[in-house]
């Protein structure tokens, strides 16, 4: 799916997944690439990270080894 539809689908405005595109907090790590469910898993969970009172910088360490454990 586009930039775009991930906005729509997930209620999170495109300039902030392009910003944790490019922070590293999705597995996509082009912005202008296509996004899969895969994506937008994952974005719903940085988005639920964000809303409990984690920051940008937190999840910056964090993401990573989820996703590392999710591929093992």
């Amino acid at each position: 799916m586009t930039l775009e539809q991930l906005a729509a689908q997930s209620g999170v405005a495109a300039d902030k997944i392009v910003a944790y595109t490019k922070a590293g907090l999705l597995p996509c790590k082009d912005a202008h690439a296509n996004f899969s469910a895969d994506d937008q898993y994952w974005l719903d969970m940085v988005n639920c990270f964000l809303e409990n009172g984690s920051s940008v910088e937190d999840l910056k360490d964090l993401m990573p080894l989820c996703e590392q454990c999710a591929t093992n």
